[in-house]
């Protein structure tokens, strides 16, 4: 959810009090409300119930390699709505890839805007700028010794080169948060720093206009948080 102003036009109906930024636009809440929620409640991922048995079928010799896809690619979409069931889509800022290797598709991985102000993001980049982003996916669906860290390398080398070709800025780096029981060794294995455990608290503030300025924080569940800066 972004910022609210008081006093601002909305720059779809003209009308003049309390509106909300939501990337660059400002919305009143009746604008707002109307906002286009493509993909049934999932911002534009779709499943395709035949895209397990398409990916099966893919077999051909080749390397490691990241496939850049838009998120409401079939074979993206399916896999990640299949690891996170719940989702309401990925917004933001995005890169999104299918990853293959040896012709196979062997899982995707993706980054999105992170969250807003957020002290520890601040501090350990040093800066108030969101140039950096949040590895909010990695599901591997056939494992092999040694892959998930050569797909996290080549992700971090591969991700700023096109964050900066899309979107005209540089990717300072990347950060994540691991849900236990997992500890994060596959970020340990690519010596991300470890930044502690969020405090658990959800922040709500979508639904009516005085929620917007009354955030509601909820409980949920603690996880760690890691961060790399990228060279």
């Amino acid at each position: 959810m972004g910022k609210v102003f008081h006093n601002k036009k909305c720059d779809f109906c003209g009308y003049e009090g309390t509106v909300i930024e939501v990337w660059g636009k400002y919305y009143c809440k009746a604008c707002y409300d109307k906002k286009p929620k493509k993909g049934k409640g999932h911002g534009g991922l779709l499943k395709d119930k035949y895209i397990k048995e398409k990916i099966k079928q893919t077999c051909f010799t080749e390397d490691l390699r990241l496939q850049r896809v838009t998120k409401g690619n079939k074979i993206f979409a399916s896999l990640y709505l299949e690891h996170y069931p719940h989702s309401k889509g990925i917004v933001g800022r995005q890169i999104n890839y299918i990853i293959w290797n040896e012709g196979r598709i062997v899982g995707i991985i993706g980054a999105c805007s992170p969250p807003l102000n957020y002290k520890k993001f601040r501090e350990y980049f040093n800066t108030t700028e969101r140039f950096f982003l949040n590895n909010n996916v990695f599901k591997i669906i056939r494992s092999k010794k040694n892959q998930a860290t050569q797909i996290l390398k080549l992700f971090r080398k591969t991700i700023k080169k096109d964050y900066e070709e899309k979107y005209g800025d540089e990717l300072i780096g990347l950060v994540t948060f691991v849900e236990p029981p997992r500890t994060g060794s596959i970020y340990k294995a690519d010596n991300w720093d470890y930044l502690g455990m969020t405090k658990g608290i959800n922040v709500v503030r979508r639904g009516n206009l005085d929620k917007w300025v009354n955030k509601e924080y909820k409980p949920g569940t603690k996880k760690h948080i890691f961060a790399k800066k990228l060279k």
